[in-house]
């Protein structure tokens, strides 16, 4: 673990005036990504594409550049400045949120979701960076707990906002509309916050290449465990988020409205309270003692496995939402600590990187392959007469989260008994910012 030198002032408005930007670009990078979900079922209409094909747009075409383009993106962040190739990617989504709108074919949906991948790669390794520079020690899980709440927020907009602008101005205007607040937030962000080179403060160090840090990822228990544990739980993730609307829709009756009215809220709500709880509860005892707090977030992914299978099984509507949003609490609480601690056992030099390369594994198996696994299985479960097939694919994909589950209790007994996870604060170290 390389020394950290203390927090960097990033903004003149303050540290907590970035985060508070890069929280608000999480929302906007999830809520773009997400849209296409609740508007689905009228693309899917318009175009007449199978649910193999929903399937392959939201997840394998949005993963194939989205994990491979983030590497190189990452690789130029840390060479040249992550507030930069941020402001970049945030632009180009939107761009191609915008040319969404004017999709006319599978073929051209598939290779817009191409370029909406490329654009969105380059945020999320900038700012754990840039997060990474910006707090001290003690405060950055729950700075990383902040920003990872975006993501929810982001996708119970996409849904909600979603589903109220397609339900009254169709989904390619709706697809337009979202797109311009990427567009604002990029140039303010241009405009008011530095470009830091590096990624930590302290001498300049020797960039290792790009096979030395992913080989160090691949030969550290902990790491490696952490990125697996955090693949897995992406995998149910994104694959719920893609298709529980419809499910919602198909098997309660609900209209796009009523799923953005409801499910969001439920789905979002519950893991936004995950997020920040497990940031705060979590990431003190992440401080204190890494097993623990990793054996505790083995436990909240088995809760999440149960709760998120029983919301597909059960027939009451209510009593799905409310064992949905469960759900969201249980695996929310997770997610902070895992990045912390990984972003924490990164050197500084490759910081960005080494994040870029856990989204990769996190996006080809979850992005890439939930939705599309999971609209597959559904195509295949109906062929065989299965009933509820929908409902039936999603109960398996649940299982990824026992698969999460195991790798955050190999990364608990990697850590070594009674180790403290995150370096103590040098002195005097982390007193400039606070979240």
């Amino acid at each position: 673990m390389t020394a950290f030198s203390g927090p960097v002032r990033l903004s003149r408005f303050g540290n907590s005036y970035v985060l508070a930007l890069l929280v608000a670009i999480n929302i906007v990078n999830y809520a773009d990504r997400t849209l296409i979900s609740v508007l689905a079922p009228a693309i899917q209409q318009e175009l007449d594409l199978s649910n193999t094909q929903v399937g392959a747009i939201t997840g394998i075409a949005f993963a194939l550049t989205y994990g491979l383009s983030g590497l190189v993106l990452a690789r130029w962040a840390d060479r040249h400045g992550h507030a930069r190739i941020l402001v970049a990617a945030v632009a180009t989504w939107s761009v191609m949120c915008v040319l969404t709108a004017y999709a006319r074919s599978f073929t051209q949906l598939f290779f817009v979701r191409l370029g909406l991948g490329i654009g969105e790669s380059g945020a999320s390794p900038a700012s754990f960076a840039l997060i990474h520079t910006a707090f001290s020690d003690r405060a950055r899980p729950i700075a990383y707990a902040i920003f990872s709440a975006g993501a929810t927020v982001g996708i119970g907009t996409g849904v909600a906002v979603g589903g109220w602008l397609g339900s009254e101005y169709g989904w390619r205007l709706t697809m337009m509309i979202m797109a311009v607040p990427g567009l604002l937030l990029a140039f303010v962000f241009a405009l008011t916050v530095k470009r830091p080179a590096k990624s930590a403060g302290g001498p300049r160090m020797q960039m290792p290449s790009a096979l030395t840090t992913a080989k160090a990822i691949g030969a550290d228990p902990l790491r490696r465990s952490l990125v697996g544990a955090y693949a897995m739980a992406s995998f149910a993730y994104t694959g719920f988020a893609q298709w529980a609307p419809t499910f919602y829709m198909r098997t309660h009756g609900m209209s796009m409205k009523e799923v953005g009215a409801t499910y969001s809220i439920s789905s979002s709500g519950g893991a936004l309270l995950g997020i920040i709880i497990g940031g705060i509860v979590v990431g003190r005892m992440l401080v204190r003692s890494a097993p623990l707090a990793l054996h505790l977030c083995g436990l909240l992914a088995v809760c999440a496995a149960a709760a998120s299978a029983a919301a597909f099984l059960v027939a009451d509507r209510t009593l799905s939402l409310t064992l949905f949003a469960i759900f969201g609490l249980a695996a929310g609480a997770t997610y902070a600590p895992t990045i912390a601690l990984f972003q924490e056992r990164s050197p500084g030099e490759s910081r960005a990187f080494a994040g870029a390369t856990m989204l990769l594994i996190a996006i080809i198996v979850g992005q890439g392959g939930g939705p599309f696994i999971v609209g597959l299985a559904s195509d295949l479960l109906e062929a065989r007469g299965v009933q509820a097939p929908l409902a039936t694919a999603l109960v398996i994909a649940s299982t990824s989260l026992l698969l999460s589950a195991y790798f955050q209790f190999a990364a608990a007994l990697s850590t070594g008994r009674g180790e403290t996870s995150l370096a103590p604060l040098a002195d005097g170290a982390g007193d400039e910012v606070s979240v």
